[in-house]
């Protein structure tokens, strides 16, 4: 989905980062009839709710009261594709270049060099990778019953479960993991839980009643089979070991986040995060950014508050890139959706919905 025409034509806003805020932003985009493109790392859109929980519900998007993550990205590709944006999946940015004379950025992957009037960046928390559990046998079992998401619940169904970590995936996992999952345990190395506070009650209500194991200051050890899960050992608090049997386990203790390459770019940072202005500009010109990896007075990490930045960056992107017109943001339910696209784009560049969405886990 990468290369083509597309690496060789001028866009007018460069969009790095496929996850809803960038999903959003090209919406917006298309709604002011520019031309846009999406570079993406991952070899799927959605970003975090993708990669973390896909079928898991989300609560605080407006107007949707309970929607699945996989649902909600869905959606998004479905309405942002809507206007011909091409989409480069697999790519990683390397570095940004300035041509301060033609007003242009070139944007610089691991594949090409694509041109463009202006950039925005809406990466996320950054490049996420999950940590690693270091118990014995982990690594050779990566894939073969050890796993650090959950892409597809019904690949789980009627097996043994340990989910090790005491946070809000681990315990958000216990719950949706219930219905299907011959048994679930809980290995936690402390007494202390930072999940919140309601999931936790509900995971202890279970536990009480016999449910679910939970093992608390306890530890993995070592993860046994021949070629896929077969146990795990885990020891308490006092030394004392015990095999438990399992086909599943879940280490869910964290992700090593950074900006990645960003981060020699040049931008102004505070505590790993891109400062930005009201107008979601930073210190680069023709560089905007919007979504979690940017920071100001007053910021809250929301996907809602995600979309709202990107309306802002993409308008004054269009500023920016349009110098001396006046941008006029249209309400959609009087203006509708422009009827044609920006630019004549090649069909074949643009993912179809399903399968911009990350593979089922294997």
């Amino acid at each position: 989905m990468s290369g083509g025409r597309d690496a060789m034509e001028i866009r007018d806003l460069t969009i790095i980062g496929g996850g809803p805020t960038g999903l959003a932003a090209a919406f917006r985009a298309g709604m002011h009839e520019v031309s846009a493109r999406i570079i993406e790392t991952a070899s799927h859109l959605g970003g975090q709710v993708t990669a973390l929980y896909p079928e898991k519900n989300i609560y605080d998007v407006f107007g949707l009261p309970e929607i699945s993550g996989k649902d909600l990205v869905h959606n998004l590709i479905k309405q942002a594709l809507q206007f011909g944006t091409e989409v480069h999946l697999g790519e990683v940015v390397k570095a940004l270049t300035f041509q301060n004379e033609q007003k242009i950025v070139e944007v610089v992957t691991d594949q090409q060099v694509y041109q463009t009037r202006a950039v925005l960046l809406a990466g996320g928390l950054g490049l996420i990778t999950p940590r690693k559990h270091e118990a014995e046998g982990c690594g050779r079992l990566e894939g073969h019953g050890v796993y650090y998401g959950v892409r597809d619940p019904e690949l789980f169904r009627g097996k043994k479960v340990v989910i090790v970590g005491g946070g809000d995936s681990a315990l958000d996992w216990v719950l949706n993991l219930m219905p299907i999952a011959a048994r679930i345990t809980v290995v936690h190395r402390s007494e202390e839980f930072a999940g919140h506070a309601s999931t936790l009650r509900q995971v202890q209500q279970l536990a009480d009643h016999g449910r679910i194991g939970l093992h608390t200051s306890t530890l993995l050890t070592a993860a046994h089979g021949n070629g896929c899960l077969e146990a795990v050992t885990l020891r308490d608090s006092r030394g004392a070991e015990h095999t438990l049997e399992a086909q599943v386990l879940l280490p869910m203790i964290g992700f090593h986040i950074n900006l990645g390459p960003m981060e020699k770019w040049g931008f102004e940072l505070d505590e790993k995060k891109i400062v930005v202005n009201s107008r979601m500009e930073t210190n680069l010109p023709g560089v905007f950014a919007a979504g979690d990896m940017v920071t100001y007075p007053g910021k809250i990490k929301l996907i809602a508050t995600g979309f709202a930045e990107a309306a802002i960056a993409v308008r004054s992107a269009v500023e920016y890139v349009r110098p001396g017109q006046k941008v006029r943001v249209q309400y959609s339910s009087i203006a509708g959706v422009p009827k044609t696209r920006p630019e004549t784009y090649s069909s074949s560049m643009q993912p179809h919905v399903e399968t911009a969405i990350s593979p089922k886990l294997a």
